[in-house]
Protein backbone atom coordinates (compact mmCIF):
# COMPACT_ATOMS: atom_id res chain seq x y z
CA UNK A 1 0.00 0.00 0.00
CA UNK A 2 1.09 3.37 -0.75
CA UNK A 3 1.42 5.51 2.00
CA UNK A 4 3.37 8.86 0.65
CA UNK A 5 3.31 10.39 -2.65
CA UNK A 6 5.33 13.11 -3.46
CA UNK A 7 6.42 15.09 -7.09
CA UNK A 8 9.87 15.93 -8.00
CA UNK A 9 11.25 18.58 -10.01
CA UNK A 10 10.79 16.98 -13.26
CA UNK A 11 7.19 15.92 -12.62
CA UNK A 12 7.30 11.81 -11.43
CA UNK A 13 5.78 10.37 -8.74
CA UNK A 14 8.16 9.36 -5.64
CA UNK A 15 6.04 6.75 -3.47
CA UNK A 16 6.72 4.92 -0.39
CA UNK A 17 5.16 2.18 1.25
CA UNK A 18 4.17 1.21 4.42
CA UNK A 19 6.70 -1.51 4.53
CA UNK A 20 9.51 1.24 3.79
CA UNK A 21 9.66 0.24 0.26
CA UNK A 22 10.45 3.16 -2.61
CA UNK A 23 9.50 3.72 -5.81
CA UNK A 24 10.19 6.49 -8.51
CA UNK A 25 7.31 6.58 -11.04
CA UNK A 26 8.25 8.27 -14.58
CA UNK A 27 5.06 9.09 -16.70
CA UNK A 28 5.51 6.70 -20.22
CA UNK A 29 7.07 8.34 -22.95
CA UNK A 30 3.75 7.33 -24.69
CA UNK A 31 1.36 9.05 -22.43
CA UNK A 32 -0.88 11.55 -23.09
CA UNK A 33 -0.35 13.54 -20.24
CA UNK A 34 3.13 14.39 -19.41
CA UNK A 35 3.37 17.01 -17.61
CA UNK A 36 1.53 19.49 -14.73
CA UNK A 37 1.79 22.61 -16.65
CA UNK A 38 -1.86 22.61 -17.54
CA UNK A 39 -1.85 24.16 -13.96
CA UNK A 40 -4.18 21.41 -12.53
CA UNK A 41 -4.19 21.51 -8.39
CA UNK A 42 -1.88 18.53 -6.71
CA UNK A 43 -5.63 17.20 -5.88
CA UNK A 44 -6.51 16.92 -9.42
CA UNK A 45 -3.28 15.35 -10.43
CA UNK A 46 -2.94 12.54 -7.28
CA UNK A 47 -6.34 11.82 -8.96
CA UNK A 48 -5.55 11.24 -12.08
CA UNK A 49 -2.66 9.27 -11.41
CA UNK A 50 -4.69 6.78 -9.24
CA UNK A 51 -7.43 6.43 -11.81
CA UNK A 52 -4.64 5.25 -14.53
CA UNK A 53 -3.24 3.10 -11.86
CA UNK A 54 -3.99 -0.14 -10.27
CA UNK A 55 -2.51 -2.19 -7.19
CA UNK A 56 0.17 -3.97 -7.20
CA UNK A 57 -1.02 -7.79 -5.60
CA UNK A 58 0.87 -8.11 -2.21
CA UNK A 59 2.08 -11.37 -3.46
CA UNK A 60 3.85 -10.38 -6.30
CA UNK A 61 7.16 -8.67 -5.99
CA UNK A 62 7.19 -4.55 -7.02
CA UNK A 63 9.89 -5.01 -9.28
CA UNK A 64 8.25 -7.03 -11.84
CA UNK A 65 5.60 -3.87 -12.25
CA UNK A 66 7.88 -0.89 -11.95
CA UNK A 67 9.08 0.36 -15.41
CA UNK A 68 12.73 1.55 -14.66
CA UNK A 69 14.30 3.80 -17.15
CA UNK A 70 17.01 6.60 -17.35
CA UNK A 71 15.09 8.61 -20.27
CA UNK A 72 17.47 6.49 -22.95
CA UNK A 73 16.39 2.97 -22.53
CA UNK A 74 13.87 0.57 -20.50
CA UNK A 75 15.05 -2.32 -18.37
CA UNK A 76 13.41 -5.39 -17.80
CA UNK A 77 14.01 -6.73 -14.51
CA UNK A 78 15.98 -9.71 -15.78
CA UNK A 79 18.18 -7.01 -17.26
CA UNK A 80 19.19 -5.26 -13.86
CA UNK A 81 19.59 -8.83 -12.52
CA UNK A 82 23.16 -9.11 -14.99
CA UNK A 83 23.99 -5.69 -15.09
CA UNK A 84 27.79 -5.16 -14.51
CA UNK A 85 28.72 -2.24 -16.16
CA UNK A 86 27.87 1.61 -15.82
CA UNK A 87 29.01 4.89 -16.54
CA UNK A 88 29.37 7.99 -14.47
CA UNK A 89 26.58 9.66 -16.59
CA UNK A 90 24.66 6.99 -15.85
CA UNK A 91 22.05 7.24 -13.15
CA UNK A 92 23.02 6.72 -9.56
CA UNK A 93 20.27 4.12 -9.16
CA UNK A 94 22.37 1.77 -12.36
CA UNK A 95 25.69 2.73 -11.28
CA UNK A 96 24.88 1.46 -7.61
CA UNK A 97 23.19 -2.09 -8.74
CA UNK A 98 25.71 -2.44 -11.26
CA UNK A 99 28.34 -2.54 -8.31
CA UNK A 100 26.21 -4.71 -6.25
CA UNK A 101 25.84 -7.40 -8.50
CA UNK A 102 29.73 -7.30 -9.64
CA UNK A 103 30.10 -8.27 -5.98
CA UNK A 104 27.65 -10.95 -6.59
CA UNK A 105 29.55 -12.44 -8.91
CA UNK A 106 32.87 -12.09 -7.70
CA UNK A 107 31.55 -14.25 -5.02
CA UNK A 108 30.09 -16.98 -6.73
Amino acid sequence: MVTALCATGAGDLFAATGDGDLALISVAADSDETRAADGRSAQELVTAFFDASSEVPDDVALNKYLIVTNGERTWKPEDLETVTTATETDPAWLRIRAAVNRVRAHEE
